[in-house]
């Protein structure tokens, strides 16, 4: 089963921390990120010499030879042996930090490098202070009982503290105990998976420390029979999904049925927010031609001010329609899920801004604003990452190219003509369809098509790259009747 990693936020309460816990925090969050960021964009410029591949295909980054392009300082005791200069002296750009520090902050981009994380060729500069702490050996989350509990919180987080380093044998290092702001609903998350890391984020516009814990969450157990027993008992389905601008999705769900009912069709619509996306653009428009006047030159400040306000609103309230429309399309496909062995396959529209850039035709200068603000990745990847999160296998969601399944007819499969906008005509058969559903009817089509003609033995998924055995579609057989024409 696929693991899905979550991102928790919890507010640390600013209001309890002293001035001197939050110089604290700043100093360790501050110094220790360039660090790590210098180490990791060492280990990458030298990869060559410090990298090297283990039999499972992992990277594994040798420390002592980093310690030897970094640190002039070493254990060796005999002072002929001892380095005095270095390729990249990190003691010259930070001289408060002791050499124990330095090895800290080297173990945690050591765990990052290995872990996936490469520096960008261009990347901007911090603006905010943070670090993140790799495992729990780091960080320790506490819950105090009630017979123990006090005014201030409940619950603590508490953070090794880099700065306060000295010996025992052993490296031994305080805790920075942070109390954190932690409801009902944070409580139920942390149960459902495991936290590995942490990450401590600073918000310049709030002035407030937040904690964002990284949950690792194993999905529960699929609904669906394994593939040894027979899932014969339950009749198996296909249901196309047609993601568009005006109408957010529509679905046509192939059945043993020979036959198309209401019931197997599905429009995802909601007039509400049409209304509430045209009147903020409205807004949006009227501030932003009243800031390229000229005679607005004394109130320009007070203008841009509005305008960032009337455009972070806009975010939320359009990153609440399209959760509450996610939430739609998932309730839709659980109520077929118990009925059907279903398979879920989404349109991907590939290279849609190319072919409608300007110049192009049926391209206007409306249609393609409202093209560019189209964000059907982020509705794509809150689909998938909700249906798995429910119990949905990882090959029974695809995403396939949608190229040309607006413009055939889906009965016969010849290219057609939209004479109104959102009716497709065929002048063949004589078939008369909505041109969104047609879209998803052809993009299960497409799916089942893939099976039947097949000319590899795998399927690949547009969105996320992954390939999939036929193998696991064998029992689709009973929907070949689907791509015969009607």
């Amino acid at each position: 089963m696929e693991k899905i990693v979550k991102t928790l936020k919890v507010r640390i309460k600013n209001e309890v921390l002293t001035r001197r816990k939050k110089e604290r925090l700043r100093r360790i969050t501050g110094r220790d990120t360039r660090i790590i960021e210098k180490y990791v964009k060492i280990i990458h410029h030298n990869r060559r010499r410090l990298c090297m591949k283990t039999k499972n295909g992992e990277i594994r980054v040798h420390k002592g030879k980093l310690d030897e392009l970094t640190l002039t300082t070493s254990r060796i005791k005999k002072v002929e042996e001892r380095r005095e200069t270095v390729p990249h002296d990190l003691k010259k750009m930070f001289r408060h930090c002791s050499h124990d520090e330095f090895q800290e902050c080297r173990d945690i981009a050591v765990q990052l490098y290995e872990q996936g994380y490469r520096p960008e060729a261009t990347r901007p500069p911090k603006k905010r202070p943070r670090r993140q702490l790799i495992n729990k050996k780091r960080f320790i989350l506490t819950n105090l009982p009630k017979e123990k509990n006090n005014s201030i919180s409940r619950w603590w987080v508490g953070i090794r503290d880099s700065l306060d380093t000295w010996k025992r044998k052993t490296r031994y290092h305080q805790r920075l105990w942070l109390p954190l702001e932690m409801s009902t609903f944070h409580q139920k998350e942390l149960k459902k998976g495991q936290i590995k890391s942490l990450e401590l984020r600073y918000k310049r516009s709030t002035r407030e420390w937040w904690v964002y814990f990284q949950l690792k969450v194993l999905p529960p157990p699929s609904f669906y029979p394994p593939e040894k027993e027979s899932s014969s008992s339950l009749p198996p389905a296909v249901l196309g999904i047609d993601l568009g601008i005006n109408i957010p999705a529509a679905g046509v769900l192939l059945t043993p049925k020979k036959k198309l009912t209401i019931k197997e069709i599905k429009f995802w619509h909601t007039k509400q927010w049409n209304r509430i996306n045209h009147r903020y653009k409205l807004k949006l428009s009227r501030l932003q031609r009243k800031a390229a006047l000229n005679d607005q030159s004394g109130k320009k400040h007070q203008i841009y001010r509005f305008l960032g306000l009337l455009r972070r609103r806009y975010r939320n309230v359009k990153r609440s329609y399209i959760h509450q429309f996610i939430n739609d399309v998932v309730r839709t496909i659980e109520s077929y899920a118990k009925v059907y062995d279903l398979f879920v396959v989404v349109g991907y529209p590939k290279n849609v801004r190319k072919d409608k850039e300007k110049g192009k035709e049926k391209s206007t200068r409306y249609f393609r604003r409202k093209l560019h603000q189209w964000n059907f990745s982020l509705v794509l990847g809150l689909l998938r990452r909700a249906l798995i999160l429910r119990g949905f296998e990882s090959h029974r969601i695809l995403t396939l190219d949608e190229r040309g399944t607006s413009s055939h007819c889906s009965r016969c499969g010849k290219e057609v003509s939209r004479p109104v906008r959102g009716l497709v005509h065929c002048p063949i058969c004589n078939y008369t369809f909505h041109s969104d559903l047609t879209g998803a009817r052809n993009i299960a089509r497409k799916f089942l098509s893939h099976l039947f003609r097949p000319r590899t033995t795998t399927i690949t998924d547009y969105f996320t790259g992954q390939k999939f055995s036929l193998t696991h579609y064998t029992v689709c057989r009973g929907l070949s009747h689907w791509l015969q024409s009607q």
